[in-house]
């Protein structure tokens, strides 16, 4: 088919993409999410763990109760929110290899990775 001076080529052959909600996609190796989903759990348990601490120190120890460190302590439930939904879900579907638990939890990673 010629238009305005250049070829195209028609192709009979239509891909249609991969669903990522029902298997792991084929143009990805296997080990790639295995190796993801290692990194995933050692972010994840680190930030979940560093801001629970963070939380905890200042919940007891009155003194650091100071204006500054309550923005701190904001950034620390926010990160430990994000971590808990966005990097669970992130490090179970890339375990598995593909989003088994759905769109909501897709939506949910999205929500919670951009909200918090």
């Amino acid at each position: 088919m010629e238009s305005f001076g250049s070829s195209v080529t028609e192709s009979t052959d239509i891909t249609t993409p991969d669903d990522p909600f029902s298997g792991p996609l084929k143009s990805v190796a296997p080990w790639n999410y295995t190796f993801l989903a290692c990194l995933m759990f050692i972010v994840t348990s680190l930030s979940i763990t560093e801001n629970f601490t963070v939380m905890l120190v200042t919940f007891r120890f009155k003194q650091l109760r100071k204006p500054l460190n309550y923005i701190i302590v904001n950034l620390s439930v926010a990160d430990f929110l994000v971590s808990l939904t966005g990097g669970t879900i992130s490090f179970l579907t890339n375990a598995r290899g593909y989003f088994f638990l759905g769109i909501w939890a897709c939506v949910l990673e999205g929500f919670a990775v951009t909200f918090f």
